[in-house]
């Protein structure tokens, strides 16, 4: 479930957390048992992009032989293992009943713990997700919510108010593009049926939405991208930077954004320069090569957002139907197309065979939209798959 407000909450306060100080509320703390908590990396949804994050393994447990994304692991095992340093954040609450028979809670036993796949002496014996410095051990006798987050490079935003049971952070698209993953686990070690020597499963989900754009010719032609963005055409509808609660009281894995920082109708939004992009259309022939814009190649201005391979990560949010795809070319010059992304982001068919109209980019979608150029003018396609598939499952022409 998605909400998504149109203004910005005074929540000021970003802090990193380190597990070494827990907030107790007063409460004194349980003595650790010696079983550690381990832990396993149960799901990621294939995303289908080289920079972007996806599983390793398919559902039967076979490695993928052909993905084009980052595994986990690999995004996760230290540099010197032939990874890329990062690694998952982990979040505690500990609820107990204590000798007088209150219920208490503490906050943030984990905050920010940082989980890494490698290798480790009398580590993890289900699998190589290790803690980075100390193993921690179960306490018993309560409740355990965890959360975690990837990537943990990003720890800085995570709000001082954040606990395991409402995460919070913060994330500015137009400063960050990295693939933002959640997840949520309930552990009760009262419950005789809980194995604590079984590892904890995190079971990770998209945190943002994606987009890319395709510029074609129709006619016979060759030309070059060589520059895009986004802009609000009259208003300012669309928001770069929001605030995060994953989870509430009445439901543990609920996503809403509060959208904050709404780029001003003169700005351009995801601004991109490349030295260009071929695109070209042979119609005798029947073949037609379109450009994708945010390509990393030839990119002098726009790195930050072309490092997922034409991929933009954006924050789900209303779609207001007043929003521009700007672009330019090598043989426009100066001249920019304009094309409105109209409010509509993806029709899906009842059961009753009635169609049903969506406005909302949604976490874990990825959208595509085409620009086919005419000899008069502009055709605009989208097209709507889940995160997971490498072909999208909608399309639409507008």
């Amino acid at each position: 479930m998605i909400r998504t407000f149109k203004y910005l909450i005074p929540i000021l306060s970003v802090a990193a957390w380190s597990c070494s100080n827990p907030d107790t509320g007063g409460a004194s703390m349980p003595e650790a048992g010696t079983v550690p908590i381990s832990w396993k990396v149960e799901s990621v949804d294939s995303p289908s992009s080289r920079s972007l994050v996806g599983p390793e393994f398919d559902d039967e447990g076979n490695p993928y032989t052909d993905r084009d994304w980052i595994a986990l692991e690999q995004a996760c095992a230290p540099t010197g293992n032939g990874g890329e340093g990062q690694a998952i954040g982990i979040w505690a609450d500990y609820t107990y009943t204590d000798s007088q028979g209150n219920e208490k809670t503490n906050r943030n036993i984990f905050a920010g713990t940082r989980l890494i796949y490698a290798e480790k002496a009398n580590g993890n014996p289900w699998s190589d997700w290790n803690y980075e410095g100390n193993d921690l051990y179960w306490f018993k006798g309560g409740q355990y919510k965890f959360r975690a987050y990837y990537p943990e490079q990003i720890g800085d935003n995570v709000i001082s108010s954040a606990t395991a049971s409402t995460f919070v952070i913060e994330y500015p698209t137009h400063d960050m593009q990295e693939d933002l993953l959640l997840a949520y686990n309930y552990v009760n070690t009262t419950d005789p049926q809980v194995d604590l020597n079984q590892p904890v499963a995190l079971r990770f989900s998209h945190g943002l939405a994606a987009v890319r754009f395709l510029v074609k010719a129709t006619y016979s032609n060759t030309d070059y991208l060589t520059s895009c963005w986004l802009q609000n055409a009259d208003s300012r509808d669309f928001a770069t930077s929001g605030i995060l609660a994953y989870g509430s009281e009445t439901d543990e894995e609920s996503i809403s954004w509060i959208n904050g920082y709404n780029p001003p109708v003169t700005e351009r939004i995801y601004y991109w320069k490349n030295s260009g992009v071929e695109f070209s259309a042979d119609p005798t022939a029947g073949t037609s090569t379109p450009a994708m814009a945010y390509t990393r190649t030839g990119t002098s201005e726009g790195e930050l957002f072309a490092q997922n391979n034409g991929w933009v990560l954006i924050l789900p949010q209303q779609s207001s139907g007043n929003l521009q795809f700007c672009f330019t070319t090598q043989s426009g010059e100066e001249g920019v197309y304009r094309v409105s992304i109209p409010k509509v982001t993806e029709r899906i068919k009842a059961s009753d065979g009635s169609v049903v109209e969506s406005t909302e980019y949604l976490p874990g979608k990825r959208y595509t939209y085409t620009i086919s150029i005419t000899e008069t003018n502009l055709i605009l396609d989208l097209t709507v798959a889940d995160w997971n598939e490498r072909e999208s499952s909608h399309s639409i022409v507008f």
